[in-house]
């Protein structure tokens, strides 16, 4: 039944009051209680959802994620060898005991000629190198390095982490920022569709604009569940770093904030050179390499070691003590005199590996420094862009305001507040995701500084 026109203007008046209101009312506890649980039922989905903190999520993925704990064992295996590199440089210890069957002359009895001896030999034998040429003592010193390579290559893995989980969370930040954004345009769609509707009612405006209305509605639905796809998506992969057995939801406690970034540039290569884990590790691995070679290099000088036993020799007719006793001490030495040039290939091969070690540092210094000047540019860079973007959003709201007020007035089409309305949509897309970007490329810059 059609409507008077004082019925619609008492109608629009009813619904403009009410329109503000509704707008502060419906905020971030009914896209969590209302939204997240409706579309889960929907795509048939069991899943709990369960609130994160960033710092909670970092010290959970430090704790359990299953490829920052092989490193760890990575590391203690480098410690073992150590141990061993240094015992070599210590006395060896062993028990020995032997037992001998000698047939002498085979064939004959034992009662004609005696020729069955039987022999028990126990001792205690100890054994000391004296002179090596420097190999035990470089062997340890390459042992020692190689563990602090380990160390640093876990505060890589480390680092590597803590940064792919605060990624996860910043998008998850980014993408609960969208689906407010979007569930805010699709009530403020609801409320010009019923303005709208009362208006085809009434004769003034055509179905054609309700219809356009629609369109925009069901658009602004398809990407919410794109997001809530995209956060599932996002949602799994982070689980996977926290090492959880199964897969959740997790709701971000914090917000996207901007962080200004505070050091200078002039500090920034300095620092990156002293904390960055992957230029201290080449460091250890260079030394590694160095004393790998005066190993090489130790094997053509003599080794000399003291060796010495204390213990019995009996025989099947003789076991006193007293007589039995046997002690032997000495030195032994010994020095390659040709052995092919095998040695002198493995010092080649060491020099080599020594070599490459060195340009690889050489190289990563140039980069390290390359990465630093780019990540600071593309954070300055994000920084004006967000700052830009907040001037469109402030403008693009103002407008908007503008076009409610002319539109309840009857002096703005449907057409041109869609357009404005859109505009503004993608203004505060737009702001989100500098946002996001800024966020992103000041915790990269962080990681690429190794003080994440």
């Amino acid at each position: 039944m059609a409507l008077s026109r004082t019925q619609i203007l008492q109608e629009k008046g009813r619904l403009g009051s009410l329109y503000g209101h509704f707008m502060k009312q419906v905020k971030l506890a009914l896209f969590i209680c209302a939204f997240f649980p409706g579309l889960l039922r929907a795509q048939g989905v069991a899943q709990d959802t369960v609130a994160l903190s960033l710092s909670a999520a970092l010290k959970e993925a430090l704790s359990n994620n299953e490829l920052l704990k092989k490193s760890a064992a990575r590391t203690k295996a480098g410690q073992a060898s150590l141990q061993q590199a240094e015992g070599e440089l210590l006395p060896k210890v062993d028990a020995n005991f032997s037992y001998g069957y000698l047939d002498i002359v085979p064939g004959f009895k034992r009662v004609v000629l005696g020729n069955i001896e039987h022999d028990l030999f126990p001792n205690i034998a100890v054994s000391q190198p004296l002179y090596t040429g420097g190999r035990l003592k470089h062997a340890k010193q390459a042992a020692a390095a190689e563990v602090q390579s380990l160390e640093q290559a876990f505060l890589s893995d480390q680092l590597n982490l803590k940064l792919a989980v605060t990624l996860d969370y910043y998008q998850l930040q980014s993408l609960r920022n969208q689906r407010q954004i979007l569930l805010e345009n699709r009530r403020q769609l609801e409320v010009q569709q019923r303005y709208a509707r009362l208006l085809v009612e009434a004769g003034p405006m055509s179905q054609l604009e309700l219809d356009r209305i629609g369109v925009a509605v069901a658009t602004t639905d398809g990407n919410l569940l794109k997001i809530q796809d995209d956060y599932q998506a996002v949602s799994y992969e982070l689980c996977l770093l926290l090492g959880r057995e199964r897969s959740q939801l997790p709701l971000p406690q914090d917000s996207l904030q901007v962080i200004p970034f505070e050091q200078s540039f002039e500090a920034l290569v300095p620092t990156a050179l002293e904390r960055n884990p992957i230029w201290k590790q080449l460091e250890y691995d260079l030394r590694k390499a160095e004393a790998k070679v005066k190993v090489q290099q130790a094997a053509r000088l003599p080794q000399i070691s003291a060796q010495a036993y204390c213990g019995y020799e009996f025989g099947l007719e003789s076991f006193w003590f007293d007589r039995n006793k046997r002690n032997f001490w000495g030195l032994n030495a010994k020095m390659p005199l040709y052995e092919g040039n095998v040695i002198g290939a493995k010092i080649d091969e060491a020099r080599a590996n020594l070599e490459q070690i060195q340009w690889q540092r050489e190289y990563f210094r140039k980069n390290l420094a390359t990465q630093v000047q780019n990540s600071y540019a593309r954070l300055k860079e994000k920084e004006q862009q967000l700052a830009i973007q907040q001037q469109a959003v402030e403008l693009a709201r103002q407008s908007y305001r503008l076009a409610m007020i002319e539109y309840h007035a009857g002096r703005r089409s449907n057409t041109g507040l869609l357009d404005i309305q859109k505009s503004l949509l993608n203004a505060q897309l737009t702001l989100n995701q500098a946002a996001l970007d800024y966020a992103i490329a000041r915790v990269r810059l962080l990681a690429v500084m190794g003080i994440l």
